[in-house]
């Protein structure tokens, strides 16, 4: 059977390559996608922290759970672990495996499997590993804090955290359990598996699909994994052609030459959204990122809180999300992302220049004042930087926009020398401590201590909710938090992007393999007409 697959996945990458492909000749079951590859660098679950490559090392691998949305709601739910036990006062979690896990080369799954790839991650010590890390696994303390129980039963000793927290760390693409006979049979000097697991899972990984091969600067192929635990998926073959130029990638959906555009323009999906064409559509869903100004607390004017509110009543969110972004964002002035835990709506700012400038004249800048809005050159972030600049000076604030590469824009907020910026924020797990740390816990040094927000009660509410281990009281935990944090912050948060493709209309399933992009994107709820 597998090698009649791959005959045919030869010949169909033949055609594809070297004829004018039509829609018409891409098969029901197979998947290509136009995207720019250029920007990965590795397809190893230890190693990869690269958004668009986190997401097809997830295809090719299963953690101990997955992220799924769950009635609107980004969850952990069962993956490899079939269920788990959450033990003495949630610092001991043990973990059942199913037993028809296996790997795509028909190896079952094994507690020294899961106990080796934890491991292999904090001793390669790449960019995930700290989220290993942050729930108190180290390459010093793994021996002690990730151990087997028996061959379908693992243990791991955290620290007192939340469970969501955990599971949803879990279920990154740097939880992907890799295969350690096959792994350590391609080790080179040490390497634990590193370079062999680069561009391949060969056998290695247990997801949905098994990453054949990636040819630098022109494709990647992934093929449906028979020995898949939740049932081989309706999609056996997906083609990642290599296509950097997202013109390029526009006209071969068009044209039917691809199924996917991964990455459009702005101005080419407002098109598709404003002028519907035959055979394509447009598909959107919230990012999990989202877009802030940040003012330093403890420099002149922004020392009083009547100042920042000031500003905050002086910008035009509305004009931000609908002229520079063409709509692709939705106004959430709140830390925790939409479709997030502990969620709640609450945007009270919008632009009102009496309030803003009644605020200033009461903090004594009747004449308000000049201030650095620091800012990295993209071209969105331009746009909304003089966009803001001319609101701020609709108050009497003269804001002086100065543009530095990024590298160096957040070195100089690591180092706390900025008075405004505007930057945007990724996030690494779907769960809300995830963003009340680094937006409201200015001890754990992140976007409050850079921004020299100095808030104890802020800083305890966003502790104690992490530590909280029933949900119903960390709700309200986080309810508070949220309340506090609107009102008396220093960061104005301006939107949450939207993400967006351009599709061919014969796909199903797509807007739901999307929810929660760039967190996790599931290719087997796709299929085609």
């Amino acid at each position: 059977m597998r090698k009649r697959v791959m005959v045919w996945c030869l010949a169909f990458l033949s055609c594809f390559l070297f004829a004018s492909a039509s829609f018409a000749a891409i098969p029901k079951d197979s998947l290509v996608i136009a995207a720019d590859t250029q920007i990965l660098i590795s397809l190893d679950p230890a190693v990869c922290y690269e958004t668009f490559a986190a997401q097809i090392t997830e295809a090719g691998y299963s953690g101990l759970t997955h992220i799924q949305p769950v009635n609107g709601v980004l969850t952990p739910v069962p993956a490899l672990a079939e269920s788990w036990d959450i033990l003495e006062d949630g610092t001991k979690y043990v973990f059942h495996l199913r037993k028809n896990a296996r790997f795509s080369n028909g190896d079952p799954v094994t507690a020294d499997d899961v106990i080796f790839s934890f491991q292999r991650l904090l001793s390669i010590g790449k960019s995930p590993a700290w989220l290993l890390e942050e729930i108190g696994l180290t390459k010093e303390n793994m021996n002690e804090t990730i151990l087997k129980e028996d061959d379908r039963t693992v243990v791991l000793k955290t620290k007192p955290l939340a469970p969501n927290i955990i599971l949803s760390i879990l279920g990154g693409s740097w939880g992907g359990i890799v295969n350690k006979k096959v792994v350590m049979a391609n080790e080179t000097n040490g390497d634990f598996g590193e370079a062999f697991l680069q561009d391949k899972s060969a056998g290695a990984g247990a997801g949905p699909y098994e990453i054949v091969e990636w040819k630098r600067n022109d494709h990647i192929l992934l093929r449906a994994n028979q020995h898949y635990w939740g049932g081989e998926p309706a999609i056996k073959q997906i083609y990642i052609k290599d296509v950097p130029e997202a013109t390029t990638q526009f006209l071969l959906v068009q044209k039917g030459d691809v199924d996917v555009a991964w990455r459009v323009t702005t101005e080419q999906a407002a098109q598709l959204r404003d002028s519907p064409q035959k055979g394509v559509k447009l598909v959107t869903v919230p990012s999990q990122s989202n877009e802030y100004v940040a003012m330093n607390a403890q420099w002149g004017p922004f020392k009083d809180e009547r100042v920042v509110k000031a500003v905050k009543y002086a910008i035009d969110y509305d004009a931000i999300i609908d002229s520079v972004l063409k709509g692709f964002a939705v106004l959430n002035q709140n830390f925790i992302p939409i479709g997030y835990f502990g969620y709640i709506e609450m945007n009270p700012y919008k632009k009102d220049v009496e309030k803003a400038r009644q605020l200033l004249k009461e903090a004594g800048y009747p004449e308000g004042f000049e201030v650095e809005l620091l800012t990295n050159p993209t071209q969105i972030r331009m746009d909304e930087a003089v966009l803001i600049q001319s609101n701020l000076a609709e108050v009497g604030i003269k804001a002086k926009v100065t543009t530095m590469p990024a590298s160096e824009m957040y070195a100089k907020f690591r180092q706390q020398g900025h008075q405004m910026i505007l930057a945007g924020w990724g996030i690494d797990y779907p769960d809300p401590d995830a963003l009340a740390k680094p937006f409201a816990n200015y001890r754990v040094k992140q976007l409050a201590w850079r921004t020299m927000w100095y808030d104890d009660h802020a800083a305890d509410l966003a502790e104690k909710a992490g530590l909280e281990l029933n949900d119903e009281r960390r709700l309200e935990l986080y309810k508070e938090l949220q309340e506090y944090w609107i009102e008396k912050s220093s960061f104005a948060l301006l939107y949450q992007p939207l993400d967006f493709w351009v599709i061919r209309d014969n796909l199903i399933g797509f807007e739901e393999a999307a929810a929660g992009y760039s967190i996790t994107f599931d290719f087997t709820k796709i299929s085609k007409k």
